[in-house]
């Protein structure tokens, strides 16, 4: 899994999991970030990246979760190297559903 790829599937567990670090403004203002970006896992990455330096609690607790979530993926990959599991997807729609889970709840 590429670094763009944990960057966007930790941000979703962020998004999913921290809810409460997220305020209205702020998955507003995700919303409208990630709108014009095509379904480019690098682009969007990068455009979530730049967003989340510019909050320092938020990017404390996405680099919490990316080293989580490597940590958590190296010893599923040693416990399962030997099977051929499909990586999960990530993709701009799955991202646009955790922002809009946090604006509607």
């Amino acid at each position: 899994m590429s670094f763009d790829q944990q960057n966007l599937e930790a941000f979703i567990e962020l998004l999913s999991n921290k809810r409460s670090l997220f305020s209205s403004q702020d998955r507003s203002d995700l919303a409208q970030l990630i709108s014009p970006i095509p379904d480019d896992i690098e682009k969007l990455s990068e455009a979530i990246a730049s967003w989340y330096q510019k909050h320092p609690k938020i990017l404390d607790a996405q680099l919490d979760m990316i080293n989580n979530l490597y940590n958590s993926n190296v010893i599923y990959y040693r416990v399962t190297e030997n099977i051929n599991q499909p990586e999960v997807e990530i993709n701009k729609e799955k991202l646009k559903k955790a922002i809009q889970l946090n604006v509607n709840q």
